[in-house]
This record gives C-alpha cells, structure tokens and sequence, in this order.
C-alpha cells in the first residue's frame, strides 16, 4: 500500500475515533462549559476541526505555489481558536469538524504523493517531508488530545488502546530512525500523562536513542512534567550525547 493510502485510512480511522469520542460523552460532558486554560470537549473537538482546516490550507498553498502562515505563538494562536469557537453549538462544532475533515482529504488526494513524499520540495517546510504534518495534525493531535480526556474521565485502558494502536500505525508509514523516533517519543508522552511512569520512562529512553536532538525538547514538554524529575528519566537524558554531538 503506498503512502497516501495508509494516510487516507488513518485519517479515516482518527475521524472514527472522534466521533465515537463524541458518542460516548454524557450530557454533562456535553454541556459543560470550558475555560481557555481548561478546555471541555466541546472546544477541544473545535481545536483539532480548526488544525485540521488549518493543515488543508497549508497543501493548497503546496498544490497551488503558494506559501502558508506560519505560526510563531502556538499559546497565542490556540487562545485565539478557543474564542473563536468557545460560543458555537454542538451542531456547529460537529459540522466545523466534518468540513476539515472533507477539506484534508480533498487537499491531500489531490497532491501526486512525490510532493508528500519529497523532504526538499517545498524550502517552507526546511526539510522536512509534507506527509509527516498530515500525520501529525489529522491523526497524533487529535488522539493525544482525545486520549488526555479520556485519562482524565478514568478511561485509561480505552486511552491506552487508542494510543498504543495509532502508534503501531503512524510507525509503519517510515522506517527511518527518526519517524520511529517520534512516534515512539508520542506514546511515551502519553504514558507519562497517563501517570504510568516505567512505560514512559522506556519507550523515552527508546525515542531519545533513535534521535538524541529529542532530549532538549524532552526537558520542556510540559507533557512530561510528572517524571521530568523521577531518577529513571533523568538517567537517561544525561546518559546520551548533547544534540549534534
């Protein structure tokens, strides 16, 4: 199967995710009213339909020659989606969602896969191949966040499952070293969210041995702060090499 069909199933996948994410809220769930420092599942599933929107712009800009925003304050930028949203219904949500779902993958089939695939094709993403911010923002966002809710509604093994399968699947879309890297790096981050530090701790030491430029990230992810201070952690990232070393 080439690439773009693997993307085209996982983002079919992450989307049926989020939707049986929305089935299973109850209508407290539903209608609780979140804070831009605490979100509810309202405006969580607004911030992934925007990111998605977002991501759809930015391969139009590819298809069409063009060079898409950027985005230097992440914070300030995911305030902003908050607002935008925050005062949607649910039904207004839920269509914002189905149309940046329909919008990336209309975008993304209609890229041959050597803009996908070519890591110099396009000087605005320096370096680094198109498909990979497909990847991450129409299917490791989503479920990081979908996975957060779900640890903290005491779902874990459902969480777990979601994660640890996405991993599996991202994983197979590039062997190289430094693929194998992050989404080893993203299912630690998740353990470690999860309160399951041992498992964090191994599958970072793993990350961080694919690809030790990961260790300076790994001292300020705030997805980490519960074992940025535990023993096991700080042995493995003083035991690689400085990044470029």
């Amino acid at each position: 199967m080439d690439l773009k069909a693997k993307l085209v199933g996982l983002l079919q996948h992450v989307h049926a995710e989020e939707q049986a994410f929305v089935a299973r809220l109850t209508e407290i769930e539903r209608s609780a009213e979140g804070r831009p420092d605490c979100w509810a599942a309202k405006d969580a599933l607004a911030h992934l339909a925007e990111w998605k929107a977002r991501m759809a712009a930015r391969l139009t800009a590819a298809a069409t020659g063009g060079t898409p925003a950027t985005y230097d304050d992440i914070d300030q930028t995911n305030a902003e989606i908050f607002e935008k949203y925050h005062a949607l219904s649910w039904g207004e949500i839920i269509a914002a969602s189905e149309k940046a779902q329909a919008s990336l993958l209309e975008s993304m089939r209609a890229l041959p896969e050597s803009d996908l695939i070519d890591a110099q094709r396009f000087p605005w993403l320096r370096g680094q191949p198109l498909w990979r911010g497909i990847a991450g923002n129409g299917c490791s966002h989503p479920l990081s966040h979908l996975a957060e809710f779900l640890v903290k509604r005491g779902d874990h093994d459902l969480a777990a499952g979601l994660q640890e399968t996405a991993a599996a699947a991202l994983a197979e879309l590039d062997e190289s070293p430094d693929w194998q890297s992050v989404t080893t790096y993203n299912l630690g981050c998740y353990y470690a969210i999860a309160g399951q530090k041992e498992q964090a701790i191994a599958k970072l030491k793993e990350a961080l041995q694919l690809n030790p430029d990961l260790k300076e990230w790994a001292k300020e992810d705030p997805d980490l702060v519960s074992i940025r201070q535990d023993p096991g952690f700080q042995a493995i990232s003083s035991s690689l090499p400085s990044p470029g070393a």
